[in-house]
C-alpha cells in the first residue's frame, strides 16, 4: 500500500474517532458541542503533559482551535484541527492491563486514543483517565516522566511523532 494511501486510510479514522473527542458533539448530542457557529470555529479539549521548573511532568488542560471550511466544490463543509507535521505516523495496540512505565516522552507527540481506556500516572500521584477520543500532547522531554497503564481491554491509538521538530 502507498504512503499515500496509508496516510488517507489514517486522516478518515482520524476523522471517524473525531466525533468522540470532547468537545467534538456526535449527532446525537450536539448540544454538549462547544460550538462558536458565528465565527465557525471548534475547539476540541486535550491534556498537555510538560516539564514543570522542578524538572518533573505535570499536566494541564489545553484547547486547540478549529477551522471550518467548504470543501469539494463548497458541498461539504469542515472543521479542521491542525496538529503539525508529524514526521511519523504509528498505530498502536496497548494490550490490556499492561503497566507503562515512567518515562519523559523522547520527543514532541500527540497520541489520540481511539478506543479502549488507559490511563496517565504522575509522581505525584495524580491519576488522568484516557478514553475514546481523548487526546494526550506530550511535550514533557527532559523531565522526570510520567507512566501509566492500559486499561482491562487494552487500547487502540494513534500516535503523531516529531521527531525532526523535537531534535532542532
Amino acid at each position: 500500500m502507498s504512503i499515500f494511501r496509508c496516510l488517507t486510510v489514517l486522516a478518515s479514522t482520524v476523522a471517524v474517532a473525531a466525533l468522540a473527542l470532547p468537545g467534538v458533539a456526535a449527532a446525537k448530542n450536539c448540544a454538549s458541542a462547544k460550538l462558536d457557529l458565528a465565527r465557525g470555529v471548534t475547539v476540541v479539549k486535550a491534556l498537555r503533559a510538560f516539564k514543570g521548573a522542578d524538572g518533573a511532568s505535570h499536566i494541564e488542560p489545553a484547547e486547540i482551535p478549529g477551522t471550518e471550511g467548504a470543501y469539494y466544490g463548497g458541498s461539504v463543509k469542515l472543521t479542521q484541527f491542525p496538529l503539525g507535521d508529524p514526521s511519523q505516523v504509528t498505530l498502536v495496540y496497548g494490550h490490556p492491563n499492561i503497566d507503562i512505565p515512567v518515562h519523559p516522552a523522547p520527543y514532541r507527540e500527540i497520541f489520540i486514543l481511539l478506543s479502549g481506556s488507559s490511563e496517565i500516572r504522575l509522581a505525584d500521584g495524580k491519576i488522568y483517565p484516557l478514553g475514546p477520543g481523548s487526546m494526550l500532547i506530550a511535550e514533557d522531554m527532559g523531565s522526570t516522566g510520567r507512566g501509566g497503564k492500559a486499561g482491562p481491554c487494552g487500547y487502540v491509538a494513534i500516535d503523531l511523532q516529531f521527531k525532526e521538530a523535537s531534535a532542532k
